[in-house]
């Protein structure tokens, strides 16, 4: 819906008049479109004082009028836009209007608006087609930043409506991990899997079915093997990539879902060394972080914490250090 913005732009643009200027009033107006996530700016605008009709309709290359009708003081039209069909209804005053309008796509998707405005003061009345042509340009621009940002994020999700082409490329990337993967990267882990916030809705909201999008992508990745998308989405895969993951070093892999190969991968590289130079590079942070796991502060058989809990920080701090020297030692041996 790209081109709809702008579309409603002129459409709530002055009728065209004279090139040449004629006494007029000022006429501010704004609009609020459903589902947008931010409001339309007001705009002021010059209208022909002896004008029968409110200011809130335009014929020009984007939309023409089919039908307007002025009954008292409402005033209803019908417009065809390169965009779809605009039916507008409002009602108003000598100083002031309001009312709403909707576009019907030719997809069949709807857009519903309500607008207002007011009359100011005086002004000198001229062809407003140049000035109209610029508001639409920048309208345009402004919303296709907007959902190119929402694409690129893959944060589209609510704009199948506003952003019609990227949301349909956005349903068409969140069917592959990469894409998956980055349009959940917002959502805390518990978050992930809910069917009604998580990746499975987003899913749903393309019209895919979670399950088999899932099972698909989950495939797809153990077999190139992708290990991040597998740690986050595919528990039933990850014990089949321990193997790979502990030949292809990939460790943070290893030391979250496979405990036997994080077993192995401690006792052929890190235990026994003497110093910690004699521990290959990419083991080194592998090695430290499984020595300090080991060292997790336990409850007593009462069930209440160790006294060090309760000490004081520098205290716990100091202890920990201690703890974690004399646990480096035996496991290097020095």
């Amino acid at each position: 819906m790209r081109a709809l913005i702008p579309a409603v732009i002129l459409a709530t643009s002055l009728f065209s008049g004279s090139t040449f200027a004629e006494p007029g009033y000022y006429w501010e107006f704004g609009m609020q479109m459903e589902g947008l996530p931010f409001a339309m700016p007001k705009q002021k605008i010059c209208a022909p004082k002896d004008s029968k009709e409110p200011p809130v309709t335009r014929e020009d290359d984007e939309c023409k009028v089919l039908e307007k009708k002025l009954t008292g003081n409402r005033y209803q039209w019908k417009a065809q836009c390169k965009d779809g069909l605009m039916v507008g209804d409002i009602t108003s005053t000598p100083t002031s209007y309001s009312g709403n309008m909707k576009m019907t796509m030719s997809s069949g998707e709807t857009m519903s608006m309500k607008m207002s405005g007011k009359r100011l003061g005086a002004c000198d009345y001229k062809d407003l087609t140049g000035a109209v042509a610029a508001l639409q340009k920048k309208s345009d621009e402004a919303l296709g930043n907007f959902c190119q940002n929402a694409l690129d994020t893959m944060q589209v999700k609510g704009m199948a409506s506003q952003c019609p082409k990227e949301h349909k490329l956005f349903c068409k990337k969140i069917a592959t991990p990469e894409g998956y993967d980055k349009a959940t990267r917002h959502l805390p882990a518990e978050a992930l899997a809910d069917p009604a916030s998580g990746g499975p809705a987003l899913l749903s909201e393309c019209k895919l079915d979670p399950g088999k999008s899932l099972a698909k992508m989950c495939a797809s990745s153990a077999t190139k093997p992708d290990f991040n998308f597998v740690s986050r989405f595919c528990p039933a895969e990850q014990p089949k990539l321990c193997a790979k993951a502990a030949s292809d070093s990939q460790l943070d892999f290893v030391s979250v879902h496979c405990p036997q190969e994080k077993a192995e991968l401690i006792k052929a590289h890190c235990e026994g060394r003497r110093n910690t130079s004699d521990i290959e590079p990419r083991f080194a942070n592998f090695c430290a972080n499984s020595a300090m796991a080991s060292d997790t502060p336990q409850a007593d058989s009462s069930g209440s914490e160790s006294p060090s809990i309760t000490e004081s920080a520098e205290a716990i701090a100091t202890e920990k250090i201690q703890k974690g020297i004399k646990q480096l030692r035996g496991l290097f041996g020095f």
